[in-house]
Parts: C-alpha cells; sequence; structure tokens
C-alpha cells in the first residue's frame, strides 16, 4: 500500500503515551510480525519489523516527510 511517510510518524506517535495497542497494526494490508519502534535522533523513528517472506526490513519516518512509500 502507498503512504506517506509522515502518516507512519503520525500513526505510531499517537499510541506513544498508551498501554493499549489494540488497533496498532490494522492499516497494514499484509502480515508482518516482531515489529520494533526505535527512535531516532532528531526525533525520527525507525520501524523493524519482518515481512511476510522472512525479510528484516526497516523503514525511518520522521513528522515532515511527504514521500509516499510502498508500505510494507
Amino acid at each position: 500500500m502507498r503512504i506517506r511517510r509522515c502518516q507512519i510518524y503520525e500513526h505510531i506517535k499517537s499510541y506513544e503515551k498508551t498501554d493499549n495497542f489494540d488497533g496498532f497494526l490494522e492499516f497494514i494490508d499484509s502480515p508482518i510480525r516482531e515489529v520494533r519502534v526505535i527512535k531516532l535522533p532528531e526525533g525520527r523513528i525507525r520501524l523493524k519489523y519482518i515481512d511476510c517472506n522472512n525479510n528484516i526490513q526497516r523503514v525511518d519516518v520522521g513528522p515532515d516527510e511527504e514521500e509516499e512509500i510502498e508500505f510494507p
């Protein structure tokens, strides 16, 4: 699916101060597992996950990044 990096960032940040992660990955249309959220310098976030082909994937996102990417 096509999505802007800032949309992924905003979605992750919306769960930052919650203990309930129901629906966290509902917007993703393919199976992924072992998702890790890593804080990077300058307020950026890295998503690290294993895709349906058992490949390790990384996506770095930030608040003002309008680039549209294929995710996952």
